[in-house]
C-alpha cells in the first residue's frame, strides 16, 4: 500500500496523489498508513517514543490535520501504563490553556491499542533550536510556559517530564507544553496515593527529589524550568555524566555551575532567578510559578535590544517583526535603578547527605519519557565544582539577595546557623560601624511584604559604603519608606447594576478573597444550569459592571439541562459549574503604584459552584488572556439536544456530559460549545441556537 503523507490517501500502487499531487510513499509494515482513526486518515509517521507512536492525522473532507498518538502494543498490555496514557489527556483537559497542546479526543483502535487525537502544531521542539539563545527572547518563551505550568498547578497537577523536548515553538514564537503522560494529578483527583520509590521523568531535568524517589510537588517542575532556563541561556546543561547513577548523584548533591562564568552577558538578576530555581531544597526554590515568571520579567526587563530577539519555530529570527523590547507589562514592572554594589548572598544550607540516598537509588525504576539506561550525557566529566544560590521563595516578588556578578563565594555557614535578611553589620572602609538609625531602617525592611521590599532593593546595601554616601542612602531609604508606610485611600465600589431575570444578587464589589454566594438555593442533584448562567452573570455584573465572560464550563450535565454535582466525572471526582469573567477595568496597572513594584491584575472573575459551595473569587490573571465571548444563547438542553441528533442513541441513554462554552481570539467574540461525553461523543457546536 502506498500513501500520500499530505493528506492520506491509499493506493495499491506508487505515483502522485491526485488530490494534493504528492508522491505516495510505501507503508510497509505500518498497517495504521492510510487508514482510518476515528474521522482522520492516517497520513504519516512523525515520531517514535518510549510508549508508543505519533501520527499526522487528516481530516478527509475539511483538511484539518491532527497528532495521533498510540499507545504500543507492548505497553497496552500493562494496566497502569494505560492508565498514565490516559492520565495525559485527563490532565490536559483540567488545564485547558492556551499554551498546552490541546487533547480532541480519545479511545481505543480495534485492536484494543488506545490513542489520543490532539491538536496538530506546526514549528519544532525547543530542543532543535540552538542555544545559547537571546536572553529576551528566551524569558519571552519562558514566561508562556510558566504561565502553562501555574494553569496546572492551580488544579493540582504536576508535569514531572517538563524538558525542551516537551516544549513545542511555533512558527509565530509561541510556546507549548506537550506530554503531560507522567503527570502527577492531585490525590484528591485520582482517588489514588502517588507511589514513592518509582523514578518518572528525564534524569538531566530531575529534580534531587525526584532522582530520589520522592514524592513531588509543583516545585519539581520549577526545578526543571531552571534546567531549561540554565541549558538555553548557556548551552551547557548544569549537569553531565557518564552514567544514569553518577548523573542522578550530581542532581542530589553537586552544586550547579555560575551560568554567568559560562555566558558573561546573563545579568546577575537573571542568574539569581536560575540558581534560586536549581535549589536542592524545595522549600528554597520559588514557591509558584507565578513568583518565578515575575521575578524572570524583573530580571530581564533592561535587556538590550539586541537580546529581544525572536525566538520561533523556525529557529532564531533575525529579521524581527517584533519590537527590540521587552512587552510592555515587563518595562512597567522594571526597578528604576540598578544596586550599585551587589547584595551580599545568604548562607547556603548544609550539603545533602549521601548515604542513604544510594539505598533508595538501588530500588528505582525509570519509566516513561524515552530513556534507556544508555548513553545520557552531552559531555565527559563532572560539573565544575561552583557555588550554589540558594534562597527561600516568596509568592510574590523575587527575593531581596542577588548574586555577585563574578566574585568568589564565602564557605558556606554551618547548617544550624539562623538566616537572617538584614545585612551584616560590620565595618566600612572609613573604618565605621553601622549607626542606630541605619540599623532600625534596615529592621524596618524586614517587615515589608515582599513587593515593597524589592522596590527598596537599589538602597539597602550599606555595610561597604563610605560614611557620606552611606549618610545619603539613608536619608533615601527613609523617605521610601515614609512614602510605603502612607495611608491608601480605597478605591470607591461601583453601584450594581441591575440584572432581570434571574435570582436576586447578593455579591457587592469586586471580592478580594473567595466568597460564599447565598442568593442561589442549590439542590446538588438538579442545578438548573440555564438558571444558574443567568444569576451567575447577574452576580458577576454586581461585582463591576463592566465585566466580560469568556467561560462557562458545566460538568455533569443531564439532558434536560440539569448539573448532577454528585456524580463523579471523567475530569473530577464531583460535577461543577464555573464561569469566568474579565473586568477591562482591572487590566490596567496602577498609576499610583512605584516603578519596580510588581502589580497585581486582580481582573478575572469566577464563579464556582461544586457540591454545598457557590463561590465567587478574583484572581491575580497577568491581564486575563481568554478571549471574551458573548452572553450564549444556547442553552445546555439545546446543545443536548443537538448531540442527540450527531448520535440519536443519546436520547435514550443514562448519561452525563461535560459543556463547555468559550472563543479564541480569531473568533472576535463568537463563542462555540464543546459537548463531551467520555469515549462516546466529542462534538463543537456554534451557538447558533
Amino acid at each position: 500500500m502506498f500513501v500520500c503523507p499530505e493528506c492520506g490517501d491509499a493506493q495499491p500502487t506508487d505515483g502522485r496523489c491526485s488530490v494534493d499531487g504528492t508522491a505516495r510513499v510505501a507503508g510497509g509494515e505500518d498497517a495504521l498508513l492510510g487508514t482510518s482513526v476515528g474521522v482522520y486518515r492516517v497520513a504519516r509517521l512523525m515520531g517514535i517514543g518510549g510508549m508508543g507512536r505519533v501520527y499526522k492525522g487528516v481530516h478527509p473532507t475539511i483538511g484539518s490535520r491532527v497528532a495521533i498518538k498510540v499507545l504500543s502494543r507492548e505497553c497496552s498490555d500493562r494496566g497502569e501504563l494505560v492508565d498514565r496514557f490516559f492520565a495525559e489527556a485527563r490532565a490536559v483537559n483540567l488545564i485547558r490553556h492556551e499554551s498546552i497542546v490541546n487533547v480532541l479526543d480519545l479511545a481505543m483502535l480495534p485492536d484494543g491499542r488506545p490513542y489520543i487525537i490532539m491538536e496538530y502544531l506546526d514549528g519544532v521542539p525547543l530542543a532543535s533550536i540552538p542555544a545559547p539563545m537571546p536572553l529576551g527572547g528566551l524569558a519571552r518563551l519562558a514566561a508562556e510556559i510558566l504561565d502553562a505550568l501555574a494553569a496546572a498547578h492551580a488544579k493540582g497537577i504536576v508535569h514531572r517530564d517538563l524538558k525542551p523536548d516537551n516544549v513545542f515553538v511555533t512558527p509565530n514564537g509561541r510556546a507549548k507544553v506537550l506530554d503531560f503522560g507522567i503527570a502527577k494529578l492531585d490525590d484528591a483527583l485520582t482517588g489514588k496515593a502517588t507511589r514513592t520509590g518509582s523514578l518518572l521523568g528525564t534524569p538531566h531535568y530531575m529534580s534531587p527529589e525526584q532522582a530520589s524517589g520522592k514524592v513531588v510537588d509543583l516545585r519539581a517542575d520549577l526545578y526543571a524550568m531552571g534546567v531549561i532556563l540554565f541549558e538555553c541561556a548557556t548551552g551547557e546543561k548544569p549537569f553531565v555524566a557518564e552514567s544514569l547513577f553518577e548523573l542522578l548523584r550530581l542532581q542530589v548533591e553537586a552544586a550547579p555551575p555560575s551560568p554567568r562564568q559560562l555566558r558573561p552577558d546573563i545579568p546577575a538578576e537573571l542568574e539569581h532567578v536560575i540558581l534560586v530555581a536549581l535549589a536542592k531544597a524545595p522549600a528554597q526554590r520559588w514557591s509558584t510559578a507565578t513568583a518565578m515568571s515575575v521575578a524572570l520579567q524583573h530580571a530581564t526587563a533592561t535587556l538590550p535590544p539586541e537580546q529581544w530577539t525572536p525566538i520561533t519555530g523556525a529557529g532564531v529570527r533575525t529579521t524581527a517583526a517584533w519590537a527590540p523590547t521587552p512587552p510592555a507589562s515587563w518595562r512597567s514592572s522594571a526597578r528604576g535603578d540598578a544596586p550599585a554594589t551587589p547584595l551580599p548572598l545568604p548562607p547556603a544550607p548544609a550539603r545533602a547527605h549521601a548515604g542513604r540516598w544510594w539505598l533508595v537509588v538501588a530500588a528505582v525504576v525509570i519509566v516513561g519519557g524515552g530513556v534507556t539506561a544508555g548513553v545520557l550525557a552531552t559531555r565527559a566529566g563532572d560539573a565544575p565544582a561552583s557555588a550554589t544560590l540558594l534562597v527561600a521563595g516568596t509568592p510574590v516578588a523575587p527575593p531581596l539577595e542577588l548574586p555577585p556578578p563574578a566574585a568568589p563565594v564565602e564557605a558556606p555557614a554551618p547548617a544550624s546557623a539562623p538566616r537572617s535578611a538584614t545585612p551584616p553589620r560590620h565595618d566600612d572602609d572609613d573604618g565605621g560601624t553601622l549607626s542606630a538609625a541605619e540599623q532600625r531602617a534596615l529592621d524596618t525592611i524586614k517587615q515589608l511584604p515582599a513587593d515593597q521590599q524589592l522596590e527598596l532593593a537599589p538602597l539597602i546595601d550599606l555595610a561597604h559604603l563610605p560614611t557620606a554616601e552611606r549618610a545619603r542612602r539613608v536619608a533615601a531609604l527613609q523617605d521610601k519608606l515614609g512614602k510605603l508606610a502612607a495611608p491608601v485611600t480605597p478605591t470607591p465600589t461601583p453601584a450594581p447594576t441591575a440584572v432581570t431575570a434571574a435570582p436576586a444578587a447578593t455579591a457587592v464589589g469586586w471580592p478580594t478573597e473567595a466568597r460564599d454566594l447565598t442568593g442561589w438555593k442549590l439542590a446538588p442533584t438538579r442545578v438548573d444550569a440555564a438558571g444558574f448562567v443567568r444569576y451567575a452573570l447577574a452576580q458577576a455584573a454586581q461585582a463591576s459592571p463592566d465585566v466580560k465572560l469568556t467561560r462557562i464550563e458545566l460538568d455533569g450535565v443531564r439532558a434536560d439541562g440539569t448539573v448532577d454535582l454528585t456524580l463523579p466525572t471523567a475530569s473530577a471526582p464531583h460535577g461543577s459549574i464555573e464561569l469566568r469573567f474579565v473586568s477591562p477595568s482591572r487590566m490596567v496597572r496602577d498609576p499610583s503604584l512605584p516603578l519596580g513594584v510588581p502589580a497585581r491584575f486582580d481582573c478575572e472573575l469566577r464563579i464556582e459552584v461544586e457540591p454545598g459551595s457557590i463561590a465567587m473569587r478574583a484572581l491575580d490573571n497577568r491581564a486575563c488572556k481568554e478571549p471574551i465571548v458573548a452572553v450564549p444563547r444556547c442553552t445546555a438542553a439545546a446543545v443536548w439536544q443537538r448531540a442527540i441528533a450527531k448520535q440519536p442513541a443519546l436520547a435514550t441513554a443514562n448519561a452525563v456530559a461535560q459543556l463547555s462554552y468559550y472563543g479564541f481570539a480569531t473568533t472576535k467574540g463568537a463563542g462555540a460549545w464543546y459537548f463531551t461525553i467520555k469515549d462516546v461523543i466529542s462534538e463543537r457546536f456554534d451557538d447558533g441556537c
